[in-house]
């Protein structure tokens, strides 16, 4: 028997989501921020001691969110299996078989712990500068994303291949542009601003620049895929106002909106200005509010993979359910 005060609808096992969506995020930023933005910002004649900074703390950011995702991963079984059988029924193999050998969402799990698992030791074999270290960081990062589809809406769908296809794009595209964001604020900019004051600030403004059209690019494909997910969750606008999942999606685009506007003002404004104090100041103003706004996002997220889609709730509502509402 399920428990009801503890499913997955249950704001505990949200947080337990957004934990895991917040590190993922974090995760692809730092992939993005290493393997595309540092490599664009030593072309520009970046400063040495910056962009080897910046890659050192790499090394400690993505084992940090592995482990963050590894230990939601493994208070994630403990919550589903709470939501499945309820609170009161103790752990056995007859449960655990059910769960993790039985259903999509266990695939969904064993993928994400042998990602978790491999990317650990990835960024241990990094440190000591092994070559093969950061495809194999690339390649169980993918394998966390695909774990979160498999576990979610996209695996229920019509079509799950193309469904899990696009939401994997979606959060590669909001992780390269919201995670490289914060990688970006919270490795490199931090690098820069201990060089000499004569060059700290020409400096930002360089790693600004590599980053700006990494954030473009990976922006645009969230908010393509995004778009596509959206009509096939909802299935008409009619569906934003009078459902549930609607009413989230409408707020998550509205908080989703404050993040690329300022996005919009970093790249037309901030970043022209950017070569002085007043413009690192901005600069770090402006990026924080959209990080805020982006959080916010990854919250409603949480709650949104567990809400039902409107597109279910029409499927249920058959003719013959319809007619016996009705006759009440």
């Amino acid at each position: 028997m399920t428990d009801a005060s503890f499913g997955v609808e249950s704001w505990e096992y949200a947080a337990i989501r957004a934990v895991q969506f917040v590190a993922i995020v974090g995760l692809i930023g730092v992939l993005a921020l290493r393997l595309i933005v540092l490599p664009r910002f030593g072309r520009l004649g970046a400063a040495g001691d910056v962009a080897e900074a910046a890659t050192a703390r790499t090394f400690a950011w993505a084992r940090t969110a592995f482990g963050a995702i590894g230990v939601a991963t493994v208070v994630r079984l403990a919550a589903q299996h709470a939501a499945m059988f309820g609170t009161e029924e103790h752990w056995s193999r007859t449960t655990l078989w059910a769960l993790l050998l039985q259903s999509g969402w266990g695939l969904g799990w064993w993928l994400a712990l042998a990602g978790v698992l491999a990317g650990w030791w990835a960024t241990a074999k990094e440190r000591r500068r092994r070559a093969y270290a950061w495809p194999v960081l690339v390649t169980t990062s993918a394998a966390v994303v695909v774990s979160l589809s498999l576990s979610g809406h996209p695996a229920a769908a019509e079509k799950p291949a193309l469904a899990v296809a696009i939401d994997v794009l979606h959060v590669i595209g909001a992780g390269g542009w919201v995670g490289s964001l914060a990688m970006l604020m919270v490795i490199a900019v931090p690098a820069a601003a201990r060089l000499p004051e004569g060059e700290r600030h020409d400096q930002v403004a360089r790693l600004v620049t590599a980053f700006s059209p990494t954030a473009l690019g990976f922006a645009a494909l969230a908010a393509f895929t995004g778009t596509l997910a959206a009509w096939r969750n909802i299935g008409s606008i009619a569906a934003l106002w009078s459902s549930g999942y609607g009413q989230l999606l409408l707020a998550k685009l509205a908080l989703l909106s404050v993040a690329v506007l300022t996005g919009a003002y970093n790249w037309k404004r901030v970043l022209p200005a950017l070569g002085s104090a007043r413009g690192t100041r901005r600069l770090q103003r402006s990026a924080s509010i959209e990080l805020v706004a982006a959080l916010a996002v990854l919250i409603i997220t949480a709650v949104l993979v567990a809400t039902p889609m409107t597109v279910e709730l029409a499927e249920t509502r058959t003719p013959q359910a319809v007619h016996a509402e009705s006759g009440r």
